[in-house]
């Protein structure tokens, strides 16, 4: 734990914000206005990233949960982050190995995170249209596709 409170440390000094990690081993900071929580994960030698893509007032609609999840499948609309359901919360979630990971790797990830909670958002938040519909259906396989 002390490595990852020195690492934390580190990003503070490089960001100037003041952030330190729980001993539960969080932290909460505001990466372009939005809250990014930051978890290590001792058992993994890793660290969680995430931040809200919905304010959890209300569960998501239908139209809103397909449109997430077929950003997330493969992780092509998310730029292989993760899209999931926490609560009524929509998240989006990265992880990074404890290894090779130094504060401005860090800063990086966090800052990637932070500008695709926002494009995802505006994603979200765009009408849905017939047009739209069949760009996010994934299509059927085809008959050359060998079933094992």
């Amino acid at each position: 734990m002390e490595k990852a409170k020195l690492l934390v440390a580190e990003l503070a000094t490089l960001i100037g914000i003041e952030i330190e990690l729980t001993n539960s081993g969080i932290c909460e900071l505001s990466v372009e206005d939005r809250l990014i929580l930051l978890r290590y994960r001792p058992e993994n030698n890793d660290w969680l990233y995430f931040g809200l893509v919905t304010n959890g007032t209300e569960a998501p609609s239908q139209s809103l949960m397909e449109k997430a999840l077929a950003l997330n499948l493969f992780g092509a609309g998310t730029l292989g982050l993760h899209l999931g359901l926490f609560g009524q919360s929509l998240v989006l979630s990265g992880t990074a190995s404890f290894e090779d990971l130094n504060a401005e790797k860090l800063a990086e990830k966090l800052l990637f995170l932070a500008r695709q909670i926002g494009n995802i958002v505006a994603i979200l938040d765009e009408p849905s249209t017939s047009e739209t519909r069949e760009a996010l259906e994934y299509a059927p396989f085809s008959t050359s596709f060998m079933q094992v």
